[in-house]
C-alpha cells in the first residue's frame, strides 16, 4: 500500500476509534495469521502450554489461499504468527510466496530455534517483508530459564546465520528484528551491560532493529503486577483481525483461548465478519467501558494504559512509523 493511502486509511480510523463507531465504513489494514498453534518452546509467560490437544493445529492451505484472496483487496500487511511457532508448518515458504504474490507486505515472527541454512536462504528468496526473532534473556542462564526448551547457543547461531546469509546474498529484506521482553528482572547498570554484551554478538550484521517490550498478561491468564488506572479504549477492534488455524476470528491477538469469536472463515467472509453482531457489540461496550462481562477484555491489562489523545502510547507510535509488530 502507497505512503497515501495509507494515512488516508489511518485518518479515517482514527476518526472513527475516536467516535467509537460501532459499524464501520472500512476494512481491517491488518491481520493476524495463525499457520499453527503448535510450538517447540514451553515459555513460562506464554499460555500455549494451556492449550487443549483439540486446539492445536495446522491451517490447510485451502484455507490460507482464501485468506490472503481476501485480505489482497484491502489489507495493508499480514502477519504470519499467533500462539505457535509458525516455522513447524511444513508450507512456510509456499504461504509467504503467496502473500508476497498478492502483493500483501508480508511480516513473520519466529523464535528462531527451527532456523537451518537452507530454510534461511528458502525465506530471503520469497521476498519477505519482515523477520521478527523473539529472544528472552541475555544470557543463557536467564533464556532457557524463560525459554523452556530452547538452547541459547543454538538459537543466537542460527539468528547471526541468517543475518550472515542476508549480509552474502546483499538483499535489503527482510527488515530484521530481535524482540526481547523486559521482565525487570536487572538493576538498570546491570541491564544496560547485558544488552550491550548481547548486542555486540550482532556487530557488523545487518540486524535493522532492536526491540524491548513490556511484559503483558494474555488478557488476565499470566499474573502481574497491578495495572494503570487510566483505560485507554482498545484500538484493535477498530483496526485488525486475528484468525486461528482452524478459521475462528477473533477480534483480538490477547484473546489466547478464544472466548469471543466473531466468526469463522471457512463458512464466512472477512468482510462479513467485520461489522458483524459480535464485533459491533464489541466495540459498543469498550467504548461504554462495559466490559466485565467479556472475559479477555475485562481481564486483560491493555485497556489501561497511559494514552496520548485516547491512543495506548506504544501504539500511537507504531501506527504513525508504520512498525507495528
Amino acid at each position: 500500500m502507497k505512503t497515501g493511502r495509507y494515512w488516508l486509511r489511518l485518518l479515517r480510523l482514527f476518526h472513527h476509534y475516536r467516535r467509537k463507531s460501532t459499524r464501520l465504513p472500512y476494512l481491517p489494514i491488518r491481520l493476524w495469521i495463525e499457520l499453527t498453534s503448535h510450538c517447540n518452546y514451553r515459555c513460562v509467560m506464554c499460555p500455549n502450554q494451556d492449550l487443549n490437544k483439540e486446539d492445536r493445529g495446522f491451517m490447510e492451505m485451502s484455507l490460507y489461499r482464501k485468506i490472503i484472496d481476501e485480505a489482497r483487496t484491502f489489507a495493508f500487511d499480514i502477519n504470519l504468527a499467533h500462539r505457535g511457532e509458525s516455522l513447524l508448518h511444513p508450507h512456510l515458504i509456499e504461504a509467504i510466496r503467496y502473500a508476497k504474490s498478492r502483493g500483501l507486505y508480508t511480516r513473520l515472527h519466529t523464535n528462531g530455534s527451527l532456523l537451518t541454512e537452507k530454510l534461511s536462504q528458502e525465506i530471503i528468496a520469497t521476498g519477505l517483508d519482515r523477520l521478527s526473532f523473539s529472544f528472552d534473556g541475555y544470557t543463557k542462564e536467564a533464556y532457557e530459564g524463560i525459554r523452556r526448551g530452547g538452547d541459547f547457543d543454538k538459537t543466537i547461531g542460527n539468528i547471526i546465520q541468517f543475518l550472515q546469509a542476508k549480509q552474502d546474498l546483499q538483499v535489503k529484506k527482510p527488515e530484521v528484528a530481535v524482540e526481547v521482553i523486559n521482565f525487570k528482572d536487572m538493576s538498570t547498570a546491570e541491564l544496560s551491560q547485558a544488552q550491550d554484551a548481547f548486542l555486540a554478538r550482532f556487530r557488523g550484521l545487518p540486524l535493522g532493529s532492536f526491540i524491548t517490550k513490556e511484559l503483558h498478561n494474555w488478557a488476565g491468564e499470566i499474573p502481574q503486577a497491578a495495572r494503570s488506572k487510566a483505560y485507554s479504549l482498545c484500538p484493535f477492534p477498530w483496526n485488525a483481525l486475528v484468525i486461528f488455524w482452524d478459521g475462528g476470528v477473533l477480534p483480538c491477538t490477547q484473546d489466547f483461548f478464544g472466548y469471543y469469536r466473531v466468526g469463522d472463515v471457512r463458512t464466512d467472509s472477512l468482510q462479513a465478519v467485520w461489522n458483524s453482531e459480535g464485533m459491533r457489540e464489541l466495540r459498543r461496550k469498550l467504548g461504554d467501558r462495559t466490559i466485565d462481562d467479556l472475559k479477555a477484555c475485562s481481564h486483560c491489562d491493555r485497556v489501561w494504559r497511559r494514552g496520548l489523545l485516547g491512543v495506548p502510547k506504544e501504539y500511537l507510535w507504531k501506527f504513525i512509523s508504520r512498525k507495528m509488530p
